[in-house]
């Protein structure tokens, strides 16, 4: 276990750009994470090439910063070469750790590199004791926690296992859990699992009724309902590092550096703060700076002290709101005067902006304006403003001018001690030797031979002068020894010549110090190989129902298969069923299974061991790890996100019957991966895809006025619900009561069954139908259409197909796939 009285908190910033990089290092972070042109999750920033990264390392590592790199998304079965061969060359560059989200990458990554750091991306969904420890046992030595835990199930997962635990502290919250959200790839084909997320929880919609279609609280209707503030943990660090985080991590690399700058240097500030062992206090001040550069609405401090009356929602706005300062006192349509009472200073160069009452909001840089009086100033400004509109302050000048010190001059604000001694005797060779207080030696010699001096001869303030200048370098000079013969001649420019070439060699031994040992590994071609596929030809149908109420029904119709949930299952009962027919029962587990839960789950596994089912629906490592030891068939379920063939591979090492591939996948894609690995692929041909899982209600939140003390009525239990979107779409809800988590459909179903006979040729070996929220007279209508379909049989399915033309339906990533 890491223990914070022992080690060092590491600080990591984000960095998208080099000034964001010098901002970083020079305003006090331990390390970075930043990603390159390709293969990681923030496609938007601007990132680094592959030539840029040594240049990269080289800065950080001199300054004593480690980087991360993010290689973060899933892979294609044509990109995996090219992602190793992206590491292998980082690698050798330097690089102190690699962040991954796809398993089978992570694999050959430790298989190729073993002495690479692997630490697993958010994207993984770690959120308890288990999925830790399954992580450990592949190799990695860090993971970053799911960003819905509370400080003391971050505290059970650190105590109980040897990874270090990296978390966000400060930045934008996902409101799904990150690696389980389809959204942005559903609407738009845009995955956040391969870095191209176009967060349409950003975009505004309305909660509506399904039974009779009407928007619910018409005072919210068009609001931004999923939209999360950002995380501010600057009140709760001291309990952060008491509950074994080993990383504070900064999340922002598409923002602009000067945010960088301001939340790594006040994170530094407190972090160093609480191990001083003064009385810990957040000043007011740096508070305000941290909301001037970004806010949504104020803070919240993410999910650490839990979600009981977290004010969680910017339903107002999705972006930087700045900070108030005022409000509009009186406006002149025809002059175009506005008269604004102030709250706070301004100053000309800050930006403003008015919020008005519908339409869009109006802002200007404060540069021509009358100072009225000490608390009032009139500009000249255009829109639809009236008397109280709030006044914002989006950008402010000092601030920022202050902020960019810190990148424009990347050496001047963080410098490196350093001690130097020099020798310099008449007939030998000038000596400089230099060090720091990390054990880093180096020594130079001259090639210039002192002389005896004929008029001026140099002195001690001469060679101190010189040497002491390393304004462009990281260093600054503590001390300087002298040994020096009387009456020498010694130009000035071969004392220069000398410190330089002492820096350099200080710099290389100083860039490599994060390297313990030989970087001589290659990609071993063994470990790309992959075993063909010689499974037979083979068209199962399984079956998921959410409701068991026809379970009879269904197997009479002769499924090979039928999972259903664990939570709420009278296993022998329903197992009664089953006796009698052929079809296979599979226990579908929790997708999400924080602490509490998890001990539910356990006793769950412990009684459906000793019973007949045939086997476990797997959709989280977590789970995984609790069945290692099984006897029972293993099906690896699509939220661990099988992309590629060697994710493939590794469930088949792990002795699984059968997997369900990604449903982001194209059909081209599927059939490439169906030629390797004798493990059943299935895929999902029908059914409403969940886009997110989340700690979020939007339904109590709105019929709540988004007041978050007012108590959940169960209005989630009462009637049914969705949320409708800017083209007319309404995506249903399912609120668990329970555990108060939320699940967002697609609001259409897959309906695949006029390509199925397309798609049955692709070389998979299982085809799924998903049934959520369908009737018991659809649900085996789909069905017996899908089985006849499977078995060739010539069927009029035209009036199916047009039922679903009428209501709408999607085809998925099959045909499309996403970038």
């Amino acid at each position: 276990m890491y223990d914070y009285r022992l080690n060092q908190i590491e600080l990591l910033s984000p960095v998208g750009n080099w000034n964001s990089l010098y901002a970083a290092v020079q305003n006090g972070c331990d390390a970075v994470y930043l990603g390159g042109k390709s293969f990681n999750a923030r496609k938007s920033a601007d990132n680094f090439t592959l030539d840029e990264l040594k240049d990269v390392f080289a800065y950080a590592h001199i300054r004593g910063v480690e980087v991360y790199v993010t290689v973060n998304t899933l892979y294609k079965d044509s990109e995996v070469k090219g992602v190793l061969e992206f590491i292998e060359n980082i690698y050798q560059y330097g690089v102190d750790g690699v962040i991954l989200q796809d398993l089978g990458t992570a694999k050959l990554v430790k298989g190729n590199f073993p002495n690479l750091e692997l630490h697993a991306s958010t994207q993984m969904t770690i959120h308890n004791v288990e999925g830790a420890k399954y992580l450990e046992e592949l190799g990695f030595s860090r993971a970053v926690m799911a960003r819905e835990l509370s400080i003391a199930e971050v505290k059970e997962i650190a105590k109980n296992t040897n990874l270090e635990i990296e978390a966000f502290v400060h930045g934008a919250l996902c409101i799904s859990y990150s690696g389980q959200c389809l959204m942005s790839s559903l609407i738009g084909g845009r995955s956040g699992n391969r870095g191209r997320c176009a967060q349409p929880c950003r975009l505004p919609y309305s909660l509506v009724d399904l039974e009779n279609g009407e928007v619910v609280k018409k005072e919210h209707e068009k609001k931004y309902l999923l939209s999360p503030k950002d995380i501010n943990t600057l009140e709760i660090i001291p309990e952060l590092i008491e509950a074994g985080i080993t990383s504070f991590k900064i999340e922002g690399r598409m923002k602009r550096p000067e945010y960088t700058a301001l939340v790594t240097e006040k994170y530094r500030k407190y972090i160093d703060g609480y191990f001083e062992k003064k009385a810990y206090q957040v000043l007011t001040k740096d508070q305000e700076e941290i909301e001037q550069i970004f806010n949504r609405g104020g803070f919240i401090p993410g999910y650490y002290l839990g979600k009981d009356n977290l004010d969680l929602i910017s339903h107002q706005r999705p972006k930087n709101w700045g900070v108030k300062v005022g409000e509009v006192l009186a406006y002149n349509q025809q002059t175009k005067e506005c008269k604004i009472k102030l709250s706070k200073n301004l100053s000309e160069g800050d930006g403003i902006e008015v919020w008005v009452d519908g339409g869009k909001n109006t802002g200007m840089v404060l540069s021509d304006y009358q100072q009225i009086s000490k608390d009032i100033i009139s500009v000249e400004i255009r829109g639809k403003i009236k008397e109280g509109n709030p006044v914002y302050r989006t950008s402010q000048k000092e601030l920022l001018e202050r902020l960019q010190e810190s990148y424009v001059l990347p050496d001047t604000i963080k410098k490196v001690e350093i001690f130097g001694q020099v020798s310099a005797k008449l007939g030998r060779p000038m000596e400089i030797s230099l060090w720091d207080s990390a054990g880093h030696y180096v020594s130079a010699q001259s090639d210039f031979i002192p002389e005896e001096a004929q008029k001026r001869a140099i002195s001690d303030d001469d060679f101190e002068e010189q040497l002491s200048k390393l304004g462009n370098t990281p260093y600054e000079l503590e001390s300087l020894e002298l040994d020096i013969d009387d009456n020498l001649f010694i130009p000035i420019s071969k004392i220069n010549e000398l410190r330089r070439d002492g820096v350099e060699k200080l710099d290389y031994q100083r860039s490599q110090q994060f390297i313990e040992t030989p970087r001589n590994d290659r990609i071993k071609d063994e470990t790309l190989s992959l075993e063909s596929s010689k499974l037979g030809d083979k068209k199962d149908l399984a079956v998921y129902l959410k409701s068991l109420d026809y379970i009879e029904e269904v197997l009479e119709l002769g499924v090979d298969r039928v999972y259903c949930d664990s939570r709420g299952l009278q296993i022998e009962k329903i197992i009664d069923k089953f006796k009698g027919y052929q079809s296979q029962l599979f226990v579908k587990l929790p997708q999400i299974s924080r602490s509490a839960e998890m001990k539910r789950v356990k006793k769950e596994i412990e009684e459906l061991e000793q019973s007949e089912v045939s086997g476990y629906l797997v959709p989280q490592l977590g789970v995984a790890e609790l069945l290692t030891d099984s006897e029972k068939l293993l099906i690896a379920d699509y939220p661990l996100n099988t992309f590629n063939s060697y994710t493939v591979k590794h469930w088949q090492e792990e002795g699984y019957q059968s997997l369900v591939l990604s449903p982001e996948l194209n059909l081209q894609e599927i059939k490439e991966i169906a030629k390797y690995n004798n493990i059943d692929k299935e895929l999902i041909v029908y059914g409403h895809l969940p886009m997110m899982i989340t700690e979020y209600c939007p339904i109590g939140s709105v019929k709540n006025d988004f007041s978050f003390d007012k108590k959940c009525q169960g209005e989630c239990s009462n009637r049914s619900y969705g949320l409708l979107d800017r083209k007319g779409m309404v995506a249903p809800i399912e609120a668990d009561r329970s555990s108060c988590t939320t699940i967002i459909y697609n609001s259409q179903p897959l309906y695949l069954i006029d390509y199925l006979a397309e798609i049955s040729l692709a070389g998979c070996q299982s085809y799924r139908l998903d049934f959520i929220l369908e009737e018991k007279d659809e649900v085996l209508e789909i069905i017996k259409a899908y089985q006849a379909k499977l078995q060739g049989e010539d069927v009029d399915l035209s009036e199916l197909s047009f039922r679903f033309k009428k209501k709408g339906y999607t085809t998925g990533h099959f045909y499309r796939g996403v970038e």
